[in-house]
């Protein structure tokens, strides 16, 4: 993956891979004095769905399902999601993770979710998935 050296604002912090995992989040609405934890989410039902556009270990652009309808009603920048990502490659694995609504762009409906909560074995599962994919292209 290529990316303009034109500006600072464009480089990555991390490599992104383009591809479509389904994904099933929910609102958190909690109290913002307290920090969000696995077992205070529990309570947060995953009842929209969607799908990914591209994926790294920071977080995900995600469109579709549901998304459409929820960005012009509820889910704005700074929203909080409980999220399910299920990663598809040699061994299917799901994702657990919070993340903040980072930017939306309503003419796509489609909107980037940072991760602010998850594993390392998480993170590390993406990273590897990303990497290998990424490989396998060269070697086509």
């Amino acid at each position: 993956m290529f990316w303009k050296k034109d500006s600072q604002k464009n480089r990555r912090k991390y490599v992104r891979l383009e591809k479509a995992f389904r994904v099933k989040y929910g609102v958190i609405k909690l109290d913002k004095e307290i920090p969000v934890q696995y077992d205070l989410l529990d309570s947060v039902e995953l009842k929209y769905s969607g799908h990914t556009k591209d994926i790294c270990e920071g977080g995900i652009c995600m469109e579709n399902g549901d998304l459409t309808e929820l960005l012009k009603a509820s889910i704005k920048k700074g929203t909080e999601l409980k999220l399910k990502i299920s990663i598809h490659g040699e061994n299917k694995e799901d994702i657990n993770t919070v993340g903040r609504v980072s930017w939306i762009d309503l003419k796509r409906d489609v909107c980037g979710i940072e991760f602010i909560s998850i594993l390392d074995e998480d993170r590390l599962k993406i990273r590897n998935y990303v990497r290998d994919e990424y490989f396998k292209s060269y070697k086509k």
